[in-house]
């Protein structure tokens, strides 16, 4: 199928590669259908909703900051995970270019289950932090 982007063109994709949110991403409710896009072979990707081209998000995993994140089997059911091998967790990431800083949303991981192509955006309650996400000592990046 042909997906309209503002960033890339045109470009083809198959339908088995889009990922559904069905209450969509917070602030973006409408929009349902995306496609995670490769950049550039480093540890970011675009999650390009194929409903709006000037919709895209920057997203890259936790592990790329050493963080690990446990998702609760009450978040696992809202993507239909049967199996803990398709889950993949990504946090997006902002960029403010006037202040040269790079915010990765730690609180807000995108739940993705590979199977069902099944997307969630998790936004953490501040009890929820606690158990579900282990952050290295001296904090995301950094060796402990």
């Amino acid at each position: 199928m042909q997906v309209d982007t503002s960033r890339f063109g045109e470009i083809e994709i198959a339908e088995k590669e889009l990922i559904t949110f069905p209450w969509g991403i917070p602030g973006f409710e409408e929009l349902k259908s995306y496609v995670l896009l490769e950049y550039k072979n480093g540890p970011f990707q675009w999650l390009q909703s194929v409903d709006e081209p000037s919709v895209a998000f920057v997203v890259c995993a936790p592990d790329f900051l050493g963080m690990v994140y446990t998702a609760p089997d009450a978040k696992k059911r809202l993507i239909n995970l049967e199996r803990d091998e398709d889950l993949v967790v990504l946090n997006i990431v902002s960029f403010n270019r006037a202040q040269g800083a790079v915010h990765f949303h730690v609180k807000s991981p995108l739940l993705f289950n590979v199977a069902s192509r099944v997307g969630y955006q998790w936004t953490m309650e501040a009890d929820e932090l606690q158990g579900n996400l282990i952050i290295p000592a001296g904090g995301p990046g950094q060796a402990e």
